[in-house]
């Protein structure tokens, strides 16, 4: 009979303590692959959720800041717009190689003009992209559903004195209040959002946009490359990352992953420190047992290789049905977590059999190597 089979002999005479021995390794790999597909799963449900609040690309057209003067007179300085931002832009950002990684492209035409009497800021965007552009925002009735319709900053809505179901005139043409916008604490508290065409037609720029606003997808690309590729599609734009919004993204996707890392770890070393010291208590129950194998002529390798086997036995089976069980507890616990499409992941189910297998065997050296080396007269005397 060879050491493998003698091992196994061992474990089914001894099903209470392999048990035992087991239950460390399976509670700590359940728990790491569980954390682990969960915490993975919930990276790309957060990075997602985050791209759906706003924009981190925006393009301007590109201006040149001149002084100007008269001799030693300074008249300080103005902006000169090279280029201006038409509706057709949007076809050529949507042109770029990288156009599948981004998720909106919402333009805005600001412009001040008559407002029942009054100066203010009209903000032109497209009515069915409101929700897509400012998820935040929160109205008082109904968004701008069609061309006619206006809706109120909190701030202008208390300096025009109207409501949901008011008018606003602006030359000869009347506007229905749809809603009245929540204050936000920016600046479209005071302006008037209407839909972009209509702004056009008060400005006179038909097709014209002040900026646009592009939603990139970038959990999986860099936004320095689509924002190279939309420079080079619109020569005289200028295009920017919002630096805050995309690193503010990366940093709560990281955290994310670092506190799913180190609760894993921390399980893991538990595991481990129970098969240490359930091993290390097998071993001083088998004293009598280790001392009568060494005096009918088993040698130290031959003790140390069946204490090996009996842990690799029992950490295999262990870490197997850890992982499945670890893979089942994530699956049905992932809707909790705001996880809408839960899948099955294998890389933290490889990566636990392999880390529940090493942790077994590693736990299992030091009792291994006490064992073997016993003395058989010490041994037999305990008995």
């Amino acid at each position: 009979m060879n050491i493998r089979k003698l091992a196994w002999k061992n474990l089914l005479r001894r099903k209470s303590r392999a048990v035992f021995t087991g239950l460390g390794i399976f509670l700590g790999i359940a728990t790491f692959v569980a954390i682990s597909s969960i915490t993975s799963q919930m990276e790309g449900a957060v990075q997602d959720q985050l791209d759906r609040f706003g924009a981190n690309i925006v393009v301007t057209p590109r201006t040149e800041q001149l002084s100007l003067g008269f001799g030693d007179i300074a008249l300080g300085g103005t902006e000169v717009a090279h280029s201006r931002l038409t509706m057709s832009d949007k076809e050529r950002i949507m042109s770029i190689r990288h156009r599948d990684r981004i998720r909106s492209i919402v333009p805005y035409l600001l412009t001040a003009t008559d407002a029942s009497g009054k100066n203010l800021v009209w903000m032109g965007l497209p009515g069915a992209d409101m929700a897509t552009a400012r998820p935040w925002w929160k109205i008082n009735g109904s968004p701008v559903r069609k061309r006619g319709e206006v809706v109120l900053g909190a701030e202008a809505a208390a300096a025009l004195d109207k409501g949901p179901g008011g008018t606003v005139s602006a030359g000869s043409r009347q506007f229905r209040v749809a809603g009245v916008l929540a204050p936000t604490g920016e600046k479209e508290d005071g302006m008037i959002i209407a839909e972009i065409a209509d702004v056009q037609s008060l400005s006179k720029r038909a097709g014209g946009v002040t900026y646009f606003e592009v939603a990139a997808l970038c959990k999986d690309c860099p936004v320095e490359d689509i924002v190279a590729q939309i420079g080079q599609a619109l020569p005289g734009a200028r295009v920017s990352a919002i630096r805050q919004v995309v690193e503010s993204r990366k940093a709560a996707v990281d955290q994310l992953r670092r506190l799913g890392f180190g609760v894993s770890a921390i399980v893991l070393l538990i595991g481990g420190l129970l098969v240490l010291v359930t091993v290390m208590g097998g071993v001083q129950e088998r004293t009598g047992e280790i001392g009568v194998l060494r005096a009918v002529g088993f040698r130290r390798r031959a003790i140390f290789s069946l204490l090996f086997w009996e842990t690799g036995w029992v950490s295999l089976h262990a870490s197997f049905l850890g992982a499945a069980t670890g893979i089942a507890v994530a699956f049905l616990a992932s809707p909790s977590f705001g996880i809408g499409n839960p899948g099955i992941a294998v890389s933290p189910a490889l990566l636990g059999v392999a880390a529940g297998l090493t942790l077994g065997l590693l736990g299992a050296v030091p009792p291994a190597r006490r064992a073997a080396a016993l003395s058989p007269t010490e041994a037999i005397r305990s008995l």
